[in-house]
């Protein structure tokens, strides 16, 4: 029997999340936050993916005391 529902079921494709306009602009902001990178600048938009990917900034020591 679950067969035959099987042979019944349509497939359909998961529809696309984002139009040609709206993955034009994603790609328009990927090249412009490239080029800044090639001169040393980085892009408010890939600071903070670089925040998030490299974790909470950590401490540093300045300098040792011994009590």
């Amino acid at each position: 029997m679950a067969r035959d529902e099987d042979d019944n079921m349509t497939v359909v494709p998961f529809p696309a999340s984002e139009t040609q306009d709206e993955h034009d602009r994603i790609r328009k902001s990927n090249d412009r936050d490239q080029e800044m990178e090639r001169h040393g600048e980085q892009s408010p938009h890939a600071r903070g993916y670089d925040e998030a990917a490299d974790g909470p900034p950590t401490l540093k020591i300045q300098r040792v005391v011994d009590e």
